[in-house]
């Protein structure tokens, strides 16, 4: 008798091990996967029905995972070591800082046709918390864009993430920057870092025809790049022609700012 109930100790011991790690991080990808297709899915409905029933539901699809997404990233914090892998193979950018203190999960909602709609899922740690925000529109027409990098720059006892971004407003309608957020008083603000002629800004964009590069091997295309051991920005300049060019506009921090200086 003794036997058989150390036989059950150990097999109970061996389905609570079991569970304990699907719990939370297998359930939690699973659930996040299973709402992620529905995206796809209603999205694919588009060619099979014409009377537009299919758009609430897909603004729905997209506005459930963006809720659980924010949900399981602040119960969970362990979430911004998670790769997500069957997200990201699905097509979802996932960007984390190197400190592992910011990240963002960045999707297109498939709501659009030549110009591209996407929502982000912003999480961040600040000390002992955990925040998720939903990346919404600030004003009317104000797309969000598709976030797929951060720099870290740190300065004057303060970490500022450089996070670049696109917008896809046709095939051949392009922007590409850089976003600088800060994480202060366990908020992510903006951190308006760049000084133009026009004052103080958080971002610096240009925008280009895609056509200028689309021939061009993607890893060879002239692309914004942060060094930080020159403190400076890379923009590529776009001609007249709105074409990229291999030139660059060069933004360098000069104590307080990133201001323009000649190449």
């Amino acid at each position: 008798m003794k036997l058989i109930n150390l036989f059950i100790f150990a097999f109970l011991c061996i389905i609570m091990v079991d569970a304990s790690a699907q719990t939370p991080r297998r359930i939690v990808e699973e659930d996040l996967d299973r709402s992620f297709k529905k995206i796809d899915y209603w999205e694919r409905q588009r060619d099979k029905d014409t009377t537009m029933a299919w758009s609430d539901s897909l603004e729905n699809a997209n506005d459930v995972f963006g809720k659980k997404l924010k949900y399981y990233t602040e119960k969970y914090p362990s979430t911004i070591f998670d790769p997500f892998d069957s997200l990201v193979k699905n097509h979802m950018d996932i960007s984390t800082s190197k400190d592992d203190l910011f990240r963002i999960y960045s999707w297109d909602t498939q709501t659009g046709g030549t110009m591209h709609f996407f929502e982000n899922v912003m999480q961040y740690n600040s000390g002992t918390i955990t925040k998720a925000i939903i990346d919404t529109p600030k004003r009317e027409g104000d797309n969000r864009p598709n976030y797929n990098k951060i720099y870290i720059f740190k300065r004057n006892g303060k970490t500022y993430y450089l996070s670049i971004f696109l917008y896809i407003g046709s095939t051949k309608d392009m922007t590409e920057g850089v976003h600088i957020f800060t994480i202060e008083n366990s908020k992510l603000t903006d951190a308006k870092l760049i000084k133009t002629h026009s004052g103080l800004h958080s971002e610096l964009s240009y925008d280009y025809d895609f056509g200028s590069v689309v021939n061009v091997d993607f890893d060879k295309r002239p692309a914004i790049r942060f060094d930080n051991a020159a403190d400076t920005i890379y923009l590529p300049l776009v001609d007249g022609n709105r074409k990229l060019t291999k030139k660059s506009i060069i933004y360098k921090f000069t104590g307080m700012y990133f201001e323009r200086v000649k190449s």
